[in-house]
């Protein structure tokens, strides 16, 4: 079962564990909070791509994934056993990167520790070491899985591109990763309250990229009856 997504309370929720958006400068330092109260480390790589990525993970033991094709990456996130590892493109403007950081934790809010916190809540602790691969699924807990739409699978990776059930499914997650990372960059409460704002104005704010500082800019326009920023990737 597929739960969405909220992403105006994952980020009120983040930014209060993590003690309050006013600690962290302005523009917030997304990087400084994950760090500070998630199991999570960021490394910046010169010329990220997939196949570094996939040395990486066969460096530390980890299953690779192989899809034919290297492409360049602006960010990756490496996530096991409660613990994570943010990969950036070392070479972006500190803009992408700061939205690349946002991004990728926003995966690891929504789609590793989400559902990994919903399985211990409704199995308990124990169903940890299934969700590390330290030990398989009962059929008690597979069939109660099911029952209740609970995943308690290890996490797949994301990285397929193209065609296919999996590739639209990994669309969803991008596009769900892109609301969150923009909302714990520039909440839209805030952003509400700078209503006919220029995209500069956004973007010495909030420290954006220049394209999403103009897509937030068109949002609050005074002409404009959007509600929030969902779905503003997909105008790009």
């Amino acid at each position: 079962m597929k739960v969405p997504i909220d992403s105006q309370a994952a980020a009120a929720t983040f930014w209060g564990n993590a003690g309050g958006r006013e600690r962290y400068g302005r523009p917030a330092d997304v990087e400084m909070a994950a760090s500070s109260t998630l199991n999570v480390a960021v490394q910046r790589i010169a010329g990220l791509d997939t196949s570094g990525a996939v040395r990486l993970l066969r460096r530390i033991g980890a299953p690779p994934w192989f899809d034919g094709v290297t492409r360049p990456l602006r960010g990756c996130l490496i996530a096991d056993a409660g613990h994570a590892l943010v990969l950036v493109e070392k070479n972006d403007p500190d803009d992408e990167q700061r939205l690349t950081i946002a991004h990728e934790v926003a995966h690891l809010l929504c789609h590793y520790l989400a559902p990994r916190n919903r399985a211990i809540q409704h199995f308990g602790p124990g169903i940890l070491a299934v969700l590390d691969r330290t030990r398989a699924l009962t059929y008690g807990e597979r069939l109660s899985a099911a029952m209740r739409g609970v995943p308690v699978e290890p996490i797949r990776h994301a990285m397929e591109r193209g065609n296919g059930i999996r590739a639209r499914e990994i669309e969803r997650l991008e596009a769900e990763a892109d609301d969150l990372a923009v909302e714990l960059l520039a909440p839209w409460f805030q952003l509400k309250r700078m209503r006919g704002a220029s995209p500069g104005e956004i973007r010495e704010q909030f420290g954006l990229p220049p394209r999403i500082s103009a897509g937030l800019a068109s949002l609050i326009a005074p002409s404009d009856n959007s509600s929030g920023t969902l779905g503003l990737f997909s105008r790009k």
